[in-house]
């Protein structure tokens, strides 16, 4: 509370007892605060609201689930294909005899040599049942088994780097709408401070008691103050968007848990945990890897056991005779056959060793990101540390300096009061009182921010709420 103990005992002047009465009511006006109206939310709800609504975070699990399927599909390549066909076709008969190589696409023309050119057309048909099994791959399967659980592995870890990122953004946002909540509170109590004080001013500068530019300065003050608390609303109505928009909720306005701003966290020790964003640039090595071995055990053989059946029908007879009608559409000769096939492109190492060596150039980068990774999250765990014994030491320092602006706030509006100092004066105290009320209410906030910091560098946001657990 503002003191007038420093005044003289001798004769004050009326407008003397009246600036007393007014900084009296405006010392009482700037310990009201305001209710903030809101949802209240815990943290540990902001964090399962995020969880559950964040459409981002479902487009994650969305693409384990790809994953996991395409290790489905990777299983089938095991079974057996067989393929079916079926044509009728109407065409000439002129067959020639000859040899054609595989290359573009090929109309087969077979049987014996016609003895003239003929364009006349009949009936024909052809249908096949062609099955091909690849028991024996050289590798090849397994390799392509283990890419596909190592994609799996990978989108699992980048969901769970998704999720702790996004625990962080929540908890940070959080921390910032309590700050700036906070931040708002000390700007109305300003304002209200700065009324009252202007008002007080203006009348004793009417009354020729100070001078008028007294009155003038404290409307200029005045407007500064309201300036200000009106970039306080702006930034917290922005905090407000940003959670709402993390939690996927729209339009709504929150109201946090002021814990974090009365309470200040212990000093504990992080847990040696497993880091998400270490996880997942391991599990990118590791299908870096699965990648390569695919690549190279391409230029192995596949062996695969092949069996087929077809039957055919024709227009023209094993005597040449020629039928023109739809009975040659009717397969007349039947067929089967059984194999094995091995196939093995000789050529093809030149392109795979290339390929391969291209894959482990990026599986090299990734382990090299994999330990500025390391390298920036050991520093952060020090900087984290760092934070929290300064924010301890201002926990110290900042009622101090609150206790000592107060007192000079109240010193120097005696000494106006008196004659003794300017406006000025007066002022310049106002905004020391100012900025230590700030510094006081962002204390214990700022400290737990050093403490989501070190959360961040430990990987574990359990540890975060191992303060505050009953």
């Amino acid at each position: 509370m503002f003191s007038f103990c420093h005044l003289s005992q001798g004769l004050v002047s009326p407008g003397r007892w009246l600036l007393a009465a007014t900084l009296l009511l405006a010392t009482t006006a700037s310990h009201a605060q305001a209710p903030v109206a809101g949802r209240p939310l815990s943290l540990k709800e902001a964090l399962e609201l995020a969880r559950t609504q964040a459409p981002h975070l479902q487009a994650k699990a969305y693409q384990v689930q790809a994953a996991e399927a395409d290790i489905a599909q990777t299983k089938t390549q095991r079974l057996p294909s067989v393929r079916l066909s079926g044509q009728v076709s109407y065409g000439s008969t002129n067959a020639v005899a000859g040899t054609m190589l595989p290359i573009g696409t090929i109309i087969p023309s077979s049987g014996s040599l016609s003895g003239d050119n003929s364009y006349n057309a009949v009936f024909g048909s052809m249908g096949t049942a062609l099955a091909e099994w690849s028991p024996v791959t050289f590798g090849q399967y397994p390799a392509q088994r283990a890419r596909a659980e190592a994609a799996r592995g990978y989108a699992q870890a980048d969901a769970d780097n998704e999720l702790f990122t996004q625990q962080l953004r929540v908890a940070q946002t959080y921390l910032d709408l309590l700050a700036t909540q906070s931040l708002r509170r000390v700007r109305e109590q300003d304002v209200r401070r700065v009324a009252v004080l202007k008002k007080t001013i203006t009348r004793l500068a009417l009354n020729g008691l100070r001078p008028g530019v007294d009155s003038t300065q404290a409307r200029a003050t005045e407007a500064q103050s309201k300036l200000a608390l009106l970039s306080a609303q702006e930034q917290e109505a922005d905090r407000q968007a940003r959670l709402s928009t993390l939690l996927g909720q729209p339009g709504t306005t929150w109201q946090p848990d002021t814990l974090y701003n009365h309470t200040l966290p212990p000093a504990l020790v992080p847990p040696a945990a497993p880091h998400p964003t270490l996880g997942l640039q391991q599990r990118a090595i590791d299908l870096g890897q699965a990648r390569e071995t695919v690549i190279r055990r391409q230029y192995r053989p596949r062996l695969s056991l092949l069996g087929a059946t077809w039957g055919r029908g024709s227009g023209l007879g094993y005597n040449g005779q020629t039928d023109y009608g739809l009975g040659g559409a009717a397969p007349t000769r039947f067929n089967y056959a059984v194999g094995v096939g091995l196939v093995f492109d000789l050529l093809d190492w030149p392109r795979v060793q290339a390929q391969a060596k291209a894959e482990n150039l990026r599986t090299q980068g990734l382990q090299a990101e994999y330990r500025q990774q390391q390298l920036e999250l050991s520093n952060q765990a020090t900087l984290a540390e760092q934070r929290l014994q300064l924010a301890a030491e201002r926990a110290r320092q900042a009622p101090l300096q609150l206790a000592a602006a107060r007192q000079a706030y109240r010193q120097k509006l005696a000494l106006y009061n008196s004659g003794l100092a300017t406006v000025v004066d007066v002022t310049q105290a106002l905004y020391g009182l100012q900025q230590a009320e700030q510094d006081q209410v962002l204390t214990a906030n700022a400290a737990w921010q050093a403490v989501l910091l070190q959360t961040a560098a430990a990987g574990d946001f359990s540890f975060f709420f191992t303060p505050v657990t009953p």
